[in-house]
């Protein structure tokens, strides 16, 4: 059947990174866990528990009905923002390494900005959805205040993930590519000024230009996933085997998990997670190709973008291409927010692929055309809504 096949691309992908995610959490953290928490198994405990809830959310979401999800896209961003701005106030929030990111509740804490992350992909796609609405005036004026805010916190890598998704919807939803690219390049201006006249920001970019001028301090971690891609060369150490893990590497959990499986996997490992992650993100974008509606494609592919992007951040991050940025790694870092706010993603995607996707080969999909030939399906209202972009485009190439 192939609602079931398609649905179960994307599930299996998902739980397959979540799978490696246990694998590694509990092979990597187990000194950590019980240094800081007098507890071996507190991670695996937590991430357990995270990836439960998260299971109830995705099915929950994937069940709903769109419109009564539609009628909340404004108060949902409205109270994401909201907590962005009461994560900032000092008593309310979590300050870890010099950070304002988490707003404590007692048992638990959650990031706002991983919860920003999916209200503004739900927002914009609405607005961008609207021909009279999409234009750049109104995306900044929504945009700019919540960006602020997670600056402040500080996030600056947030900040870029967030400003990527957004800035391709609008060029997906058949937005000026001159205006696009001007808007772009005095982003990129402010954010260079950003970490040239911000000390910390500057002594990251310093640690990743010259990692060995301070390798004992700010060049630490950097150095420590250096050596520990390095020692597992092409095949790795073998599942267990990393030396790096124990007390060496800063931030196992999150930011450094996939140090641990370059050097336990090896170059060949990292390459099949990396597969996993191409097999998720197209299989996300098939059901893109399959909507009709121009609010349902660009929420689909927001999601897609949202996961590539910061699957591409942290893997360059640990590739040492760009400053170590504290973005997680998709279903596989550990942390309830990102995870929670994922399968809820992954939910929505499912939802639409369940309106979207015939039963069976034998039933026609209502909401497209029969193919004018075999596998290849067009809809012709396609190019109306988003001329010349790579929306319409969706409905023109095989994934």
């Amino acid at each position: 059947m192939r609602l079931i096949s398609r649905i179960s691309k994307i599930i299996i992908s998902i739980y397959t990174l979540v799978a490696v995610s246990l694998i590694f959490l509990a092979g990597s953290t187990l000194a950590e866990a019980q240094a800081s928490f007098g507890d071996h198994y507190f991670f695996i405990k937590k991430q357990l528990l995270w990836i439960f809830v998260g299971s109830m959310v995705l099915f929950v979401v994937s069940r709903l009905k769109f419109t009564y999800l539609k009628k909340i896209t404004t108060p949902l961003y409205l109270l994401s923002t909201l907590l962005l701005v009461i994560v900032l106030i000092p008593g309310f929030s979590t300050t870890i390494l010099g950070a304002r990111r988490w707003l404590s509740l007692g048992f638990f804490a959650i990031q706002p900005t991983e919860i920003f992350k999916l209200a503004a992909i739900f927002y914009f796609a609405k607005l961008i959805s609207h021909p009279s609405k999409n234009s750049l005036k109104n995306i900044l004026l929504a945009l700019l205040p919540p960006l602020i805010l997670i600056i402040l916190q500080p996030n600056m890598s947030s900040v870029v993930l967030i400003t990527a998704v957004i800035f391709s919807l609008y060029y997906l939803g058949n937005g000026n590519i001159t205006q696009l690219l001007t808007l772009t390049s005095v982003f990129a201006a402010v954010g260079l000024v950003l970490i040239l006249f911000s000390p910390y920001r500057h002594a990251r970019l310093q640690t990743l230009l010259s990692p060995h001028d301070d390798a004992s301090r700010s060049g630490y971690h950097t150095n420590q996933i250096v050596l520990s891609l390095s020692s597992g060369g092409l095949f790795g150490k073998g599942l267990g085997n990393s030396n790096h893990k124990y007390q060496y590497l800063p931030e196992l959990a999150t930011d450094s998990i996939l140090a641990v499986i370059g050097e336990e996997l090896g170059f060949f490992g990292i390459f099949l997670i990396l597969l996993l992650y191409y097999f998720l993100i197209t299989s996300i974008f098939k059901v893109a190709k399959l909507a009709t509606d121009p609010f349902d494609q660009l929420i689909i592919m927001g999601v897609g973008l949202w996961i590539s992007y910061q699957t591409i951040i942290n893997t360059a991050a640990i590739a040492v291409l760009v400053p170590l940025t504290g973005v997680p790694l998709p279903f596989i870092s550990y942390g309830g927010s990102s995870l929670l706010t994922l399968f809820a993603a992954i939910g929505l995607v499912v939802n639409r692929q369940m309106k979207y996707t015939p039963v069976d080969d034998n039933q026609i999909n209502p909401y497209h055309r029969q193919p004018s030939h075999p596998g290849h399906r067009i809809d012709p209202s396609a190019k109306k809504r988003f001329p010349n972009s790579l929306a319409s485009k969706l409905h023109q190439r095989r994934f």
